[in-house]
């Protein structure tokens, strides 16, 4: 089985047609319980991506070595696949660094998850790719951060690919096509729908949004009358499951 770790919904929205299981793990220490109750066998995999501190805004990296700022321990991936992706070394904090030297990259996850893992996996079934989304300061916005690890899922999939051997896509999909249809989404929009269902499946929230679906359609405000309003129900269905 291969774990796809990330701390994010807004991350972990775009994160369709990998092949394992996505699961959310929330940020920095509060991954731990998430990670404490995973039932890891030596086989398995674990992949984690996700937005980092870095220098280069946008970018993406295989990581190569984690360490952490706290206890100075290093971890390091055995890379046995060749990706053709640029790798660089992390470091991981215990909260937000508002200074990235060039050269460095930060994030608030990778050290908590090497430690737990690797007692059970050898460093060879493991991997990380973090995408540059600051450098301290210039903060993303949710639906910027959800756009530019759109632009990465080519890469994270690979990586994905290489790690496990496994070509087979997983589809998240659970909404009949007909909800498209009564939202009068343009294409784009249907791309956020596509989005919000995944991070309903990947943290258990299908029936959430089934059910809001169904209370807009008792007010009546389903179907949509035009794309306007099937804007205005998107957008509040967004904030719904924030």
């Amino acid at each position: 089985m291969l774990y796809i770790l990330v701390a994010l919904k807004c991350e972990a929205s775009v994160l369709n047609g990998l092949p394992g299981e996505v699961v959310f793990t929330g940020v920095g220490l509060r991954a731990n319980d998430v990670l404490n109750s995973f039932d890891l066998k030596p086989t398995d995999k674990v992949m984690n991506v996700g937005i980092c501190a870095g220098r280069n805004k946008g970018k993406g990296y295989l990581i190569n070595a984690v360490t952490s700022m706290e206890t100075g321990r290093r971890y390091y991936p055995d890379i046995l696949f060749d990706s053709g992706f640029e790798e660089m070394p992390l470091t991981t904090s215990s909260g937000i660094v508002h200074e990235v030297e060039d050269g460095m990259l930060v994030d608030m996850e990778a050290a908590l998850i090497c430690e737990k893992v690797l007692k059970v996996l050898p460093p060879s079934n493991i991997a990380f790719y973090k995408v540059v989304s600051d450098s301290g300061v210039d903060f993303m916005t949710a639906e910027e951060v959800t756009d530019v690890m759109r632009s990465h899922l080519p890469e994270m999939k690979k990586i994905a690919r290489l790690l496990t051997g496994n070509t087979t896509e997983k589809d998240y999909k659970f909404l009949p096509d007909s909800v498209a249809e009564e939202l009068h989404l343009t294409q784009y929009m249907r791309h956020e729908l596509d989005d919000i269902e995944h991070y309903c499946v990947v943290s258990g929230r299908e029936k959430d949004l089934t059910d809001y679906l169904d209370k807009l359609r008792g007010e009546g405000r389903l179907p949509a009358k035009d794309k306007k309003t099937g804007r205005e129900a998107l957008n509040e269905i967004y904030s719904y499951l924030r």
